[in-house]
């Protein structure tokens, strides 16, 4: 198990900023969030920046908002994420879930389409990893809103799933059923907790600042031997625009959460059992 966390948190700065973040705390490596800095410099200057650290790249995400220039349809999507995830040397890049109804629907072929190209750019090196929806209030209605059939979609198709925790916190789905519902193609898992202010989702929480069970969680994924990416994905309201000491600070924190959480089912799997 891998613990990074999302550049996102930092949209504003550039991923050297994140990387060295990552180096002083002792994190495993960043989720790179494609956002302005991918917009302005472009993969190549991107690219040099990750390779003169000694923080890997681990996982690419699709820009969080719709980029001037980002491709509106679902092949050209994947594969400028794949090909900016291959040039990383990531092991894995994350994509969004299509708003379909129907399997046999047009767009639902294309987008099924568009995950074979995505593998085939992958290779055998690189995995895709489809995140759960967060469909929230106005309740289900897609197809993909439903983890069991967004699991089977992917397993069939020979793809991983992203468990994104506050999506199911703002759905109020059980975390825990659908970590077991997407295990078999568990590759990486969102990490964030969730409160309600007024009857609605305050997302993207620290852990342990919301009412996820996120210590169950990790205890699960330490038990069930996990060796994915445990990826802090952070609203930049939680941390700060500016302030790199506050930055360390909450991230530091966030990090200690994961690693205790982690380390009591490992200790007590390791302790002999009494009278033995």
């Amino acid at each position: 198990m891998r613990i990074s966390f999302s550049t996102g948190s930092f949209y504003h700065r550039g991923l050297g900023y994140s990387l060295g973040l990552a180096r002083d705390l002792g994190f495993d490596g960043v989720e790179l969030a494609l956002g302005p800095e991918y917009l302005y410099l472009g993969a190549t200057r991107i690219e040099r920046v990750a390779r003169s650290s000694r923080i890997p790249v681990l996982s690419v995400h699709p820009p969080f908002f719709p980029l001037p220039g980002w491709p509106r349809r679902a092949p050209k999507r994947i594969e400028r994420v794949a090909e900016v995830s291959r040039r990383l040397g990531a092991e894995l890049f994350v994509v969004h879930a299509p708003s379909i109804i129907s399997l046999e629907s047009a767009r639902a072929k294309r987008y099924t389409l568009a995950l074979r190209l995505g593998r085939e750019l992958a290779g055998e090196r690189m995995g895709i990893a489809l995140e759960n929806t967060q469909y929230g209030t106005r309740g289900k209605y897609f197809r993909f809103d439903d983890p069991r059939a967004l699991a089977d979609y992917a397993l069939a198709r020979g793809c991983g799933l992203t468990l994104d925790t506050c999506h199911a916190g703002a759905n109020g789905e059980d975390l825990l059923a659908c970590y077991a519902i997407m295990r078999p193609a568990l590759r990486n898992v969102h990490l964030s907790d969730v409160a309600w202010r007024n009857g609605e989702p305050v997302t993207h929480r620290l852990p342990g600042t919301g009412m996820l069970p996120l210590r169950q969680l990790l205890g699960a994924l330490a038990r069930d031997g996990y060796d994915g990416l445990v990826t802090l994905e952070i609203h930049p309201r939680q941390l700060g625009l500016v302030g790199r000491h506050r930055h360390a600070e909450k991230l530091g924190q966030a990090l200690a959460f994961v690693r205790e959480a982690i380390a009591r089912p490992v200790a007590e799997a390791a302790r002999p059992e009494a009278g033995v």
